[in-house]
């Protein structure tokens, strides 16, 4: 599957595109489009890639996903456990025609809030709280109703203080798809293997590339070694294992594709540092 071009598919009378999905798994294109970006999570779990970031998604999650920047929401049917996922995207575009309405005085701090997303923002549960209605009215809104509730959500969001930036600074967005494909490739075939051991000769033949020409080619698109990579997203599927499953910490480790229990938990404490066991405890204190 390779990353596209995701233009908002509406009529280009449509400065905002707001759909509420219902739909039993999500996120087989890694893409970038020239909108904004906010998803809003109600239900559902999986896995999240935003420029060089992974982790994983739980519901209540709330997303700015800047302009251009790829991006990826996935979980997979058997993970799904019959529950569906149910998230409004709300997509809307600088400017319309010729007109920038961001660049009104008195949405200064919207402005700076877009700037800001070029790294895709993660709000705090408590921002979650405050937008929740307007975002549900914001999925049955039309006409001008549309975009007052909008403008309403982002001011919330640019007043907050308590968000995550995902993405690095140095994370350089793609200037087309097909610079992006052969990257696409190899990062659905860590989604399908991700349990099992990838050695480097196999990821660069399924890149068709060298291995040292596939090293250069990974960590200059994502800033990281593919050993770093790989294992930051099998951390992440763990903690997706850890908190929406009942299965034991050994079960996780060798699912996630660690290869002993003393490796899973040395880099799981090195990437969230804290240790598994710990992770799941301290999730379950707060359900």
């Amino acid at each position: 599957m390779k990353l596209t071009y995701k233009p908002i598919n509406a009529s280009t009378l449509d400065f905002i595109h707001v759909k509420r999905i219902n739909q039993p798994y999500l996120g087989y294109n890694w893409h970038f489009h020239e909108e904004f970006e906010l998803i809003y999570f109600l239900e559902g779990q999986g896995i999240r890639i935003v420029g060089d970031h992974i982790s994983h998604f739980n519901k209540g999650e709330l997303v700015l996903v800047g302009a251009w920047l790829p991006h990826l929401w996935r979980n997979d049917v058997v993970e799904t456990h019959e529950q569906e996922s149910d998230f409004i995207v709300v997509k809307f575009r600088r400017q319309f025609g010729q007109a920038h309405l961001f660049t009104l005085p008195e949405l200064s701090n919207i402005k700076t809030l877009l700037k800001q997303s070029h790294r895709g923002l993660f709000f705090s549960p408590v921002t979650k709280d405050r937008i929740h209605d307007r975002m549900v009215q914001l999925a049955e809104s039309q006409g001008a109703e549309k975009l007052i509730l909008l403008l309403q959500v982002l001011q919330v969001l640019s007043e907050e203080n308590e968000f995550m930036p995902l993405s690095s600074p140095e994370f350089i967005r793609p200037l087309q798809a097909a610079e992006e494909n052969r990257l696409q490739t190899v990062i659905n075939y860590i989604f399908d293997n991700h349990h099992k051991n990838i050695p480097l000769e196999e990821i660069a033949e399924v890149a068709f590339m060298t291995p040292p020409a596939f090293c250069r080619f990974f960590k200059k698109r994502t800033n990281k070694t593919f050993s770093h990579f790989l294992n930051e997203f099998r951390v992440g599927k763990s903690c997706q294992l850890l908190i929406n499953s009942e299965k034991s910490i050994k079960q996780i480790c060798y699912e996630a594709g660690f290869n002993s229990l003393t490796n899973f938990n040395r880099t799981f404490k090195t990437f969230k540092n804290i240790t598994p066991s710990a992770y799941r405890k301290n999730f379950s204190f707060f359900l």
